[in-house]
């Protein structure tokens, strides 16, 4: 589970945090805070809860099965 948990934080830094660069900008979009955000930047041990994961999903406009579908677990 730890592995799988990596995965996804990684995927979200580099195919949504990353793109726009902006740490605050990105929060507002994802409803999320923005310690949250410098935490999936910065933190190879940060355990995203599934909350922070549908609200970046709604934020990204897609479906919780689209984002595991492409994450790819």
């Amino acid at each position: 589970m730890i592995e799988e948990n990596k995965i996804i934080v990684k995927y979200i830094k580099e195919n949504y945090a990353d793109p726009i660069n902006n740490n605050s900008k990105f929060a507002k979009e994802c409803n999320i805070d923005e310690k949250t955000v410098r935490q999936i930047r910065s933190d190879n041990e940060y355990k995203i809860g599934l909350s922070t994961i549908i609200k970046i999903c709604k934020g990204n406009g897609i479906t919780l099965a689209e984002f595991f579908s492409n994450v790819g677990i």
